[in-house]
């Protein structure tokens, strides 16, 4: 009886062991080594912008997410504070022609929203702090798919530089 115990143990064990060999190698086929490499597309614009000007560009028609990042480097030799900068990740929906982001304003504070709901501030740069407004990324036309640097009238008295980058 022992032998024949044992025999049926050892093929259940082989058994056992074949099959997690299997699943090891499944899984090794499947590691993130073998995906293809994704192509990162980048536009920018420099303008310039009059106190009261906005400046508006189109989204790309992407069916991912669109990281976009202005800054304001200040013409008159100054640094602005908290900083000159201000991001925003958006996805523009392709049905619905609706965006939706998360902004972060220039003192690091965030705003989530979309457009159909939100005011339609997406970030801010701040003068100092909030609400002291320099420049703002809203949307100009959710269903055109367009956004908008504004500069402020009533807080600017110079004409302020912007560099705007689309990632996606």
């Amino acid at each position: 009886m022992s032998n024949k115990f044992a025999r049926h143990f050892f093929i259940i064990l082989c058994l056992c062991l074949s099959s997690f060999g299997a699943l090891a190698q499944s899984q090794e086929t499947s590691s993130a080594s073998n995906l293809p490499p994704i192509t990162v597309n980048v536009r920018q614009y420099t303008f310039f912008l009059k106190p009261g000007g906005s400046f508006t560009f189109s989204l790309p028609k992407v069916a991912s997410p669109i990281r976009i990042e202005i800054s304001f480097p200040s013409t008159n030799a100054g640094v602005q504070t908290p900083s000159e900068l201000m991001w925003a990740l958006v996805n523009l929906d392709s049905d619905s022609h609706n965006i939706t982001w998360i902004g972060t304003n220039s003192d690091g504070s965030a705003l989530g929203s979309n457009s159909l709901t939100g005011s339609g501030i997406i970030a801010n740069i701040y003068g100092g702090s909030a609400p002291t407004t320099i420049a703002s990324l809203i949307v100009a036309n959710a269903s055109a798919g367009t956004l908008g640097v504004t500069q402020s009238s009533t807080t600017t008295s110079i004409t302020g530089k912007y560099i705007v980058r689309e990632y996606f």
